[in-house]
């Protein structure tokens, strides 16, 4: 079985200090950690078979195919490079976030 490499992106690293900022001081030091880690955790998961995860239709282009893994409420947003095999998590989403403006972020990210 193929291993890919995972990257997060810088934006993805930021979406997870912010998501981590917010549920310590909305919930509880416990909390921020046990979800950071949750979602670091799938991430990591991506190295084997990505391509398992559902394609994001409403970001994807013909350039490039998103996908999206789920931990909790929260989407990790990635594309697949087979050439390097690599795994670029470029977004954590929270389902609660505004989708419409998920999809105008997308379209920077090409």
């Amino acid at each position: 079985m193929v291993k890919y490499d995972v990257q997060i992106s810088s934006r993805a690293k930021a979406d997870l200090r912010s998501i981590k900022k917010y549920l310590k001081e909305n919930a509880s030091d416990f909390t921020a950690e046990k979800v950071a880690n949750g979602i670091l955790d799938e991430t990591e998961k991506l190295q084997k078979m990505p391509t398992g995860n559902s394609p994001f239709p409403e970001i994807s282009s013909e350039k490039r195919t998103y996908r999206y893994a789920r931990k909790w409420k929260y989407k990790i947003i990635f594309y697949i490079d087979e050439e390097t095999k690599t795994v670029n998590v470029v977004k954590i989403h929270h389902s609660s976030q505004n989708p419409d403006a998920l999809i105008e972020e997308a379209e920077s990210w090409e």
